[in-house]
């Protein structure tokens, strides 16, 4: 009696994980989204070398980067500030030009830090198009991949 239970149990799990469908990737549905745009195409597509990556209005990277350097660049301002009040005229507004030019680029900094990092879709790079003329081309797709974005 036990065998046949262990034999239903197992059948079952083998029925159950072979009708189980994968689920689908982001990536997936991007291509399955490029596929469907080029369906009526004689143009074959490659997806070997494709790459899905995330879309921001400004990467974190160039965020981080633009609050790391705008930290240095306020501690190089404020030594700047400190050394001129020893200088003679001349080399205090040699020192105040390059020091305005460094206040300069702090506010085109600030102004960068302000906009914070914001999520606004994906990109899948590297389709390959074989067609009279062969080209690689990326595509954009909104948030949730549910169509393209021109």
């Amino acid at each position: 009696m036990k065998k046949i239970y262990y034999c239903c149990l197992f059948l079952s799990f083998v029925v159950i994980t072979s009708c189980h469908k994968k689920a689908k990737t982001d990536q997936d549905r991007a291509v399955e989204l490029v596929e469907a745009k080029y369906k009526d195409s004689d143009q074959k597509l490659s997806f070997d070398n494709a790459k899905l990556d995330s879309l921001y209005n400004i990467s974190p990277e160039a965020y981080g980067d633009s609050l790391a350097k705008g930290n240095e660049l306020d501690a190089t301002l404020a030594k700047l500030e400190s050394e001129i009040e020893h200088l003679s005229q001349a080399e205090s507004d040699s020192v105040g030009l390059i020091s305005a030019k460094l206040t300069k680029e702090r506010y085109h900094l600030l102004e960068l830090a302000k906009t914070k990092p914001v999520f606004i879709g994906w990109q899948l790079t590297g389709v390959k198009i074989e067609a009279p003329q062969q080209a690689v081309k990326s595509f954009h797709f909104d948030k949730a991949i549910t169509k393209i974005v021109e």
